[in-house]
């Protein structure tokens, strides 16, 4: 009996151990834990994504090994405080696999986004339809399950007030080579703020979902003008949505100021693709400036080496 007992309680103990060890143990990735807007706590494993995010295809690799490789990373869309008077604003791609955790704020309209690396969340504004809402799902405990976060009232998804997603990798180390750039928007409640971002270009979209970039701003009659350190400034002055032109005024390395006007389309493979913007390089990731956002762009810097 005295060695039964002695068992038993050896059992216990090692039951106990293992139990409080599991506790302690890190979520899988791909597991998530949600917290809905009546406080209650859940673990969602298998996460994916399904709105609030976009493809970043213009860093897609059709060689590539896996589908974010081939058709390019996954992004979340975060649309930033005043960021511009149009519904249709600037954006900060972050991408999915540095998603950290979310936090949505209903009565005051904001969304906090964390990012591996970053001290500072993101914050996000709730006052646009259909913008900073993210939904994903799942399965909790073998059922499979949807949250949505941004929206009330879906009748088929849980509302979720906060999220953290386990295995959020560190953001890399920003490149310190290149350009810097200036780019004043239109916002004037925040008295039409300017943003900081590196490595500009024109990005184009195309049917089926492909993405270019070009290291320069097209001309209708002219070479590219190179983003590179020649290009000096850029005003957008008009966009004709009929013509898809834009006129904007710019100041280059090797002359005085002029006006371009700035074809919107671009032809690839015999499929034409629409100039949607600029995008930059910013700590979180990368910003996209649709071209009716961009009041002024100036370049700051140009850096050919690391410091």
């Amino acid at each position: 009996m005295r060695c039964g007992g002695r068992f038993l309680i050896l059992v216990l103990a090692a039951g106990l151990a293992g139990a409080f060890a599991r506790g302690d143990d890190p979520l899988p990735d791909g597991s998530a834990v949600v917290v809905d807007v009546e406080g209650k706590e859940v673990t969602l494993t298998g996460v994916k994504f399904t709105t609030g995010i976009r493809r970043l295809a213009w860093l897609a690799d059709p060689n590539g090994s896996t589908e974010d490789a081939k058709k390019g990373p996954l992004a979340v869309e975060v649309r930033e405080t005043h960021s511009t008077i149009f519904t249709k604003g600037v954006v900060t791609l972050v991408q999915v696999s540095h998603l950290e955790a979310v936090k949505y704020d209903y009565e005051k309209k904001v969304v906090n986004v964390s990012v591996k690396g970053l001290k500072e969340p993101l914050t996000g504004t709730l006052e646009y339809k259909g913008f900073n809402v993210l939904g994903f799902g799942g399965s909790v405990d073998g059922k499979a399950t949807t949250f949505s976060g941004g929206v009330f009232g879906k009748s088929t998804m849980k509302t979720v007030k906060a999220a953290t997603f386990s295995g959020a990798k560190a953001l890399p180390e920003p490149r310190l080579t290149g350009t810097t750039w200036a780019i004043q928007i239109v916002q004037p409640a925040a008295k039409d703020p300017t943003l900081t971002v590196r490595n500009l270009k024109v990005l184009y979209q195309f049917p089926g979902g492909v993405e270019r970039v070009e290291d320069g701003i097209p001309v209708r009659k002219g070479a590219l003008l190179p983003l590179n350190g020649t290009v000096k400034r850029l005003e957008i002055l008009a966009t004709d949505t009929n013509t898809n032109m834009t006129a904007a005024e710019v100041e280059t390395t090797t002359g005085p100021e002029r006006i371009i006007i700035v074809p919107l389309t671009q032809e690839l493979d015999k499929k034409t693709g629409t100039l949607i913007g600029f995008v930059g390089e910013v700590d979180a990731g990368w910003k996209l400036f649709p071209l009716h956002t961009i009041k002024v762009a100036t370049l700051t810097d140009v850096k050919k080496k690391v410091d």
